[in-house]
């Protein structure tokens, strides 16, 4: 009960309050009536009462009918014309919200393209037709008009309603729905900017009889690009508070006119330039909202493409960094991977597809699955390559990669064997105990562009102290083509690494290569390093 009682007052309190608003902003649009007691051409309540259904459902209507008929009741026309404006008012925001939630699909955000148009059409030129024609209808049986005035005085009430719907309804709407405002690229600064920019120029422009009304399109296009929806309402109510008064007051561009028709080509520039703005800013944040889905799914496949983390190896150091380069949006080639076999040995890969985007991703995955599934029977890394190839060309014949395969053989005493086989990657570097630094492999072909690649299998001895580095081109490549690591520099930063962790081994190529003040790394980036760690010696206590 409580519950329902606290749902009630809350209603109440809107139905309240937009009364009360409804009221004050219908007072000040009849203050610029001028063909008839009850028309004029600027009419926010329009607007106020369309925002409040939209926001707070149907059951609020009794705010829109109880404010009008106390706005229209001090206007000096006959009670029966007032209850008829007053029903054509509330019919035209009931019409209006219904029109655009059950024909459009609507979005009180406004931040598509469809919902800008909807309102405009649906809400400011169909909608309005209703109060205009129950109101002018009510005020020629009233004889407050003539059948003359009819088709003159219906224009300036359709024209005044919709102008409502345009320039009030959205700005409440997008007050409502972009709050706190945190997403918009620009900041508070650039925000005062704009808007004594705007105040000055719609000050300039607005004051001439000179049609100057053209230079405050790049103040929009400014607001739209930079503020979204918030800066197109805001911009625009901005032009409105400096254009309607002066307009009235028979100043600037429109002026010449009569009183509602000089109000009319403002309200009606006023109204294009809002929805101009409008559908602006809506391009832009469908974009931008097109670019974080794609970017979400990029990051989704990327991961997929990847270990969710390395495996534990008993009596290996791993680590291992991955940066993806280029846009977000685009999935990078380059992969590593690391998985047991049933023999007790382990499998270490790291390859680069040619490319970047979807169909490098989809080489990707088959590169990774069928290195798997290859080594599941395939004991040598050279083979495993082989059959590589042959699935890339088969699959993916348009698409090529480079591949470093190696089988790890563990022995707990003496360190690890590895079988390694290269097809057209950089060659891995082994870093000894002692500090020196040698390749480790020999090149071969790259995969998928020959029927009978060129690869072999080499072996080396890994002892307790030494750490094999496997890597992608771009850890060289990175800033290219301004700077290019040279093999020199490489090996002499693992040289410097002697005795470190492989974590450590990771983080000192990294400061010594990936340099930040270069800028944003041009190729993707793969770094694994596995390390046999030092036998402590029996009887050796730590100091």
């Amino acid at each position: 009960m409580q519950g329902w009682d606290r749902g009630n007052w809350r209603l109440c309190a809107r139905i309240a309050v937009l009364a009360g608003v409804y009221y004050g902003a219908a007072k000040l649009g009849l203050s610029l009536a001028f063909a008839a007691p009850s028309v004029t051409a600027i009419w926010p309540p329009t607007g106020i009462a369309l925002a409040a259904i939209l926001l707070w459902g149907y059951r609020v209507w009794p705010g829109v009918a109880l404010g009008a008929l106390l706005a229209n009741s001090w206007t000096g026309v006959p009670f029966f014309a007032v209850a008829g404006i007053t029903v054509g008012n509330t019919l035209e925001a009931l019409a209006g919200a219904y029109l655009l939630r059950e024909l459009a699909g609507f979005r009180a955000s406004l931040e598509r393209v469809r919902d800008v148009l909807a309102l405009a059409v649906l809400a400011g030129a169909v909608s309005t037709t209703i109060s205009a024609t129950i109101g002018v209808t009510s005020l020629l049986v009233g004889n407050e008009i003539t059948s003359d005035d009819l088709g003159s005085v219906w224009r300036t009430w359709w024209l005044g309603d919709m102008g409502g719907d345009l320039l009030v309804a959205p700005a409440l709407l997008v007050a409502a729905t972009h709050w706190p405002y945190r997403r918009m690229p620009a900041r508070l600064l650039e925000a005062i900017a704009l808007a004594a920019a705007v105040v000055g120029v719609s000050a300039l422009v607005f004051s001439q009889s000179t049609a100057l009304t053209f230079v405050v399109l790049p103040l929009i296009v400014w607001a739209a690009l930079r503020f979204w929806q918030p800066g197109a309402v805001g911009t625009t109510l901005l032009m409105a508070s400096i254009a309607i008064p002066l307009t009235e007051n028979d100043v600037g561009p429109f002026s010449g006119h009569s009183p509602d028709e000089r109000l009319l080509l403002a309200q009606g520039f006023l109204g294009v330039t809002s929805l101009t703005a409008l559908v602006l800013a809506a391009v832009i944040t469908e974009r931008r909202r097109a670019e974080e889905d794609v970017e979400q799914i990029a990051g989704t496949l990327q991961e997929s493409l990847l270990p969710s983390q390395l495996p534990v190896i008993p009596g290996i150091e791993t680590a291992v960094d991955f940066r993806a380069a280029g846009r977000q949006l685009l999935v990078g080639g380059d992969f590593y991977d690391l998985f047991p076999r049933d023999d007790g040995s382990w499998t270490v890969v790291v390859g680069d597809v040619l490319g970047k985007g979807a169909t490098a991703a989809a080489t990707t995955g088959l590169a990774r699955y069928t290195l798997r599934a290859a080594a599941v029977s395939e004991p040598r890394p050279s083979s495993i390559l082989r059959m590589l190839n042959d699935a890339i060309r088969r699959q993916s014949p348009d698409q090529s990669c480079t591949v470093a395969c190696g089988r790890l053989d563990i022995n707990q005493a003496d360190g690890a064997q590895l079988t390694l086989a290269v097809g057209g990657h950089p060659l891995p570097l082994v870093l000894r105990a002692d500090g020196r630094v040698e390749p480790v492999g020999e090149p071969g072909t790259m995969l998928g562009v020959l029927p009978h690649p060129k690869l072999a299998d080499q072996t080396a001895d890994l002892a307790p102290g030494d750490a094999l580095v496997l890597y992608t081109d771009g850890l060289t490549d990175a800033y290219a083509p301004g700077r290019i690591v040279k093999r020199a520099t490489l090996v002499a930063a693992l040289e410097s690494c002697a005795g470190r962790s492989a974590s450590e081994i990771a983080g000192g190529i990294q400061d010594a290569v990936l340099e930040p003040t270069d800028g944003t790394p041009r190729d993707d980036i793969v770094l694994l390093v596995l390390r046999i760690p030092e036998r402590r010696r029996e009887g050796a206590h730590p100091r």
